[in-house]
This record gives C-alpha cells, sequence and structure tokens, in this order.
C-alpha cells in the first residue's frame, strides 16, 4: 500500500450484526473472533466458501470466508428457506444452487461493510468453494484481517471472516 493511502475500516462486531440482521430479516449476534490463519483449516475437516472481491483493476484486494454452516443457514435464512434445508447442505458437504445463489448475495451486499470513501472500491467478482491460496495469502499481508461468530436466530451459525487491503 502506497504511503498515505488510509487503510481499510473492518467493520465492528456490532455494525455486521446491524447490517446482517437488517438483510436477512432475522435477529443476528455477532461476536468478534480471533483471527486465525487460514492455511491451517484443513478442507477435509472444514468447508469453507469465499467471495473474492477486487478493485477496478481487477486485483484481488478482499474477501469473505465464511464457514459452509455459516453459508449455507444465510442462505437459507435470506430467502425464508428451512434450517433443514441448510442442514442437509452442511451434511452433503456443499451449498445446493439455490442456497449457493443466496449466499452469494449476502457476500455481494456485505461488501459495503468494506467499502468507504477514502479507500479503493471492492467488487464481488466470483465466490469458490474452499479458501484459494491466494486469499490465505492476501490474509497474510492484509492490514483488515477480521473473524466474526455469527448467530442466526432460528438457524445455525458459524464464522465469517472479512479480509481487505
Amino acid at each position: 500500500m502506497p504511503l498515505g493511502t488510509p487503510a481499510r475500516r473492518m467493520p465492528i462486531p456490532e455494525d455486521v450484526r446491524d447490517f446482517l440482521g437488517d438483510l436477512l430479516g432475522k435477529p443476528v449476534s455477532v461476536s468478534k473472533k480471533p483471527a486465525s490463519d487460514l492455511s491451517e483449516i484443513d478442507p477435509e475437516e472444514e468447508k469453507w466458501v469465499t467471495g473474492l472481491y477486487v478493485n477496478d483493476k481487477n486485483t484481488l484486494i478482499g474477501a469473505c470466508v465464511a464457514e459452509l454452516k455459516l453459508a449455507a443457514n444465510a442462505g437459507a435464512a435470506l430467502a425464508m428457506i428451512s434450517d433443514q434445508v441448510a442442514k442437509e447442505a452442511v451434511a452433503a458437504g456443499e451449498l445446493g444452487e439455490n442456497l449457493r445463489d443466496n449466499f452469494y448475495e449476502v457476500v455481494n451486499i456485505v461488501s459495503a461493510l468494506l467499502n468507504g470513501p477514502s479507500v479503493p472500491h471492492l467488487r464481488l467478482t466470483e465466490m469458490v468453494d474452499g479458501i484459494p491460496d491466494d486469499v490465505i495469502e492476501l490474509s497474510k499481508r492484509a492490514a483488515g484481517n477480521k473473524r466474526y461468530d455469527v448467530t442466526i436466530v432460528g438457524y445455525e451459525g458459524g464464522t465469517l471472516g472479512l479480509i481487505g487491503v
């Protein structure tokens, strides 16, 4: 980051709570978690979904990482789908098309939490299964790297991570 470039403001848990609560139409609780080393996550043990955020030059400058459990449940809550559908997706180890599309919308809208007037605009380009190596590298050098424990009333929750340079 060039000298004099302001750091990206990372949202506090209350901002994430209010934002997701309004978006999902459900009460949500959010607490801060310690930022863990993403390279230590075993993809055989834990399933994750990652939204990739780029700048106007299509350079990766941010990401939204979520445990599959949170992605399935937030996707279900967004469309008022039964929590049982989310549980089935978690048991299967992957989001179905409907939950994937819904969570893509959540990740797209969450980008607003990372944008601001004094930092380069970021936008969602794609959502992928797992945590790509370039996101792991980004997390090691990013000024903004936060993890949140998210619980959605009536649904299960999980970990949400936001990364931004």
